[in-house]
């Protein structure tokens, strides 16, 4: 998922870049278009490198940022995991890559200490102490799939959901822009996109309730309009069937 926390802080991330150590699990400083210090496991991935590619520029969006990559483990209770942490110079923090709440806010602590006790040239203005002011989740995907395993005949969920006539439910299912069949139940902006393996990806969820509500609102939906799986007859319903003459 991805959280924003938004702190009582201003930066000069120019000086993050120069002076933060790496440290306290901090694995990674980088300044797109600029400079990068330490490495992170996607740096290891050796990637093709495109003709004649452009020149990065140093102007525009997230420019105005930093990204700081932080091991963790949320203080020993979860495994090792690397945190992408984009700070901007009016002290929002974008994290990505939190598959649980120690994550985050472990990560946040780590590197607002670091920022505050080793990097306070950065900090503009500094105020008495720093703050965090609010911590939002913004997105939060999960991962699902029908448990009967079967394949999904997209083209007919899609239309056997239109079919339904029901004004709640948003459908939409277009396979030259996207595998998936979108389905969205109700006013919130909660999406399950269901490809043909029978793989499900819920999105625009932000809270761990919201996912089981959603799961059994699609549960119920699914048993009305996907056919029941296959059932094999067990060996005295097939002892009872005539055999072939």
């Amino acid at each position: 998922m991805v959280v924003l926390y938004t702190t009582n802080l201003k930066f000069d991330t120019n000086k993050i870049m120069s002076d933060l150590p790496l440290e306290d699990s901090i694995i990674k400083i980088e300044k797109r278009g600029v400079a990068r210090r330490g490495e992170s496991n996607r740096d290891k991935i050796k990637r093709r490198v495109k003709k004649d590619a452009a020149p990065i520029s140093t102007t525009g969006f997230c420019h105005n940022s930093i990204t700081i990559v932080v091991l963790n483990d949320g203080d020993g209770t979860l495994p090792a995991k690397e945190i992408t942490i984009k700070i901007f110079q009016n002290g929002v923090f974008h994290l990505t890559g939190i598959l649980d709440d120690r994550y985050d806010i472990c990560s946040m602590r780590i590197l607002l200490e670091s920022l505050w006790t080793k990097c306070r040239t950065a900090i503009l203005d500094a105020p008495e102490k720093y703050e965090v002011l609010r911590r939002r989740v913004v997105l939060m995907n999960y991962t699902t799939k029908l448990v009967s395993n079967q394949t999904v005949a997209r083209e007919l969920l899609y239309n056997t959901i239109r079919n339904l006539g029901r004004t709640d439910i948003t459908c939409a299912y277009d396979p030259d822009v996207y595998p998936g069949v979108k389905i969205r139940i109700g006013p919130n902006n909660w999406t399950a996109k269901v490809f043909r393996t029978g793989k499900i990806i819920l999105t625009g969820i932000t809270r761990p309730d919201e996912v089981l509500l959603f799961i059994t609102q699609l549960s119920s939906l699914f048993d009305e309009v996907l056919p029941p799986a296959p059932k094999l007859q067990t060996p005295k319903e097939s002892s009872a069937l005539p055999l072939a003459q």
